[in-house]
């Protein structure tokens, strides 16, 4: 399409912002000063006087994530900005797919339709599959795209007694490595070409009974998202997930993974921790030189320098060598030792006593909470509230 003709597309409509699905990111309004500005609701709005006709229609429908501007006039056809090249051979790839089988379960996740809702004593638990595999369609082979879906991002708003979540394939930013431009580009070449990959969708849930007054919600590495809906104010400000969480400021490091003292944490392109694991010791988020791990109330746990993570401390005087710290240790930074003194009778009569192995220990906090006799004691801030898989019950458990 000519320049100018462009600039009649643009002068025959005028562009408008849907304030449900705003979520204030500012980015019209930073790009296209002479049409957006950010009102005191915190919503994006329209000029009286916008401009227009200055801008390609598409260019400013496309830098909204969530589908909030709409354009009156004809919107131009996107265009890429990477150039894709075919890959040699690929029909003998494709060959080898074509005649599967689709996977239902990906094709109704690519529309929003794997889920389940249940009631809760607060309001409502919903959980949503989002999809993990890119459809075997033709231009997938053709263009080497990926199998493995790349994360979603999504929106999550409610109005009354509706919930809703709005899905999109990731688009490319200015600030994308060649590699990822190159990736997501293949994958938004390919939405819209099949029945069975819009490149985003909307899921709406009519909530019956009180009106919603507030939602939490977690998109794990798994592609689950776990939304609440609560109708009891009180019990929203209460809540607290059953385990840490590690968000998309995950960089695959590996770090958490070599320092969990239960082994709730694996890895993948974003690593995952394990709910029915995980005992809330914030070990993986004093380690993480990223920022990328929320304790249970979401906030982010604050990293520690390495060399200033404080380590296990023994009081002699109360340990009285009963060894349930070394054998609870699963970094074998304890172990027992004579005493120096054993006619020293300040000391309890026993002739062995813990001691800490500072360059093992990681500040876990195992030791500090088996010890019975309160002989050890790790300064530093913790969870280990009496949520998800209690303490105990990892301890007794085959540990």
């Amino acid at each position: 399409m000519a320049e100018t003709e462009l600039e009649k597309t643009a002068q025959a409509g005028l562009f408008d912002v849907d304030p449900v699905l705003c979520i204030a990111c500012d980015a019209c309004c930073q790009d296209f000063p002479e049409v957006f500005y950010m009102g005191g609701d915190e919503k994006a709005h329209v000029l009286d006087d916008q401009e227009a006709a200055k801008y390609n229609a598409r260019t400013v429908v496309d830098v909204c994530p969530t589908d909030a501007i709409g354009f009156s006039g004809e919107v131009p056809p996107a265009i890429l900005t990477v150039e894709l090249e075919e890959v040699p051979g690929w029909q003998a790839e494709f060959a080898r797919w074509k005649n599967l089988t689709e996977n239902r379960v990906e094709r109704d996740r690519r529309y929003g339709r794997d889920y389940v809702v249940a009631k809760t004593a607060h309001g409502f638990e919903i959980t949503l599959h989002m999809p993990t595999r890119v459809p075997a369609v033709r231009d997938r082979f053709r263009l080497g795209a990926p199998e493995i879906m790349p994360e979603y991002n999504t929106h999550i708003y409610s109005d009354g007694n509706k919930v809703s979540l709005t899905a999109w394939v990731p688009r490319v930013s200015p600030d994308d490595k060649t590699d990822i431009k190159m990736l997501k580009t293949k994958i938004l070449a390919l939405t819209h070409t099949s029945n069975s990959f819009p490149g985003r969708f909307t899921t709406e849930w009519d909530l019956e009974g009180k009106e919603i007054v507030g939602l939490r919600s977690r998109h794990d590495a798994h592609g689950q998202i776990t939304i609440l809906a609560f109708t009891d104010r009180v019990a929203m400000e209460a809540h607290q997930w059953q385990s840490h969480f590690i968000t998309d400021q995950c960089t695959a490091c590996s770090i958490c993974e070599r320092v969990c003292p239960t082994n709730a944490i694996t890895s993948g392109e974003r690593y995952y921790i394990d709910p029915a694991l995980c005992i809330n010791c914030s070990v993986c988020g004093v380690y993480c030189p990223f920022d990328a791990i929320d304790d249970s109330l979401d906030v982010v746990v604050q990293k520690i320098k390495p060399k200033q993570v404080p380590k296990a401390r023994v009081d002699e005087a109360l340990c009285t060598g009963c060894e349930f710290c070394v054998d609870v240790c699963p970094f074998e930074a304890l172990e027992m030792q004579d005493l120096v003194d054993p006619g020293d009778y300040s000391l309890p009569q026993t002739s062995r006593i813990a001691i800490v192995i500072d360059k093992n220990c990681v500040s876990c906090k195992l030791c500090e909470q088996v010890c019975i006799k309160d002989a050890i004691d790790v300064p530093r801030p913790h969870q280990f509230e009496d949520i998800g898989m209690s303490f105990m019950s990892y301890l007794t458990d085959e540990h």
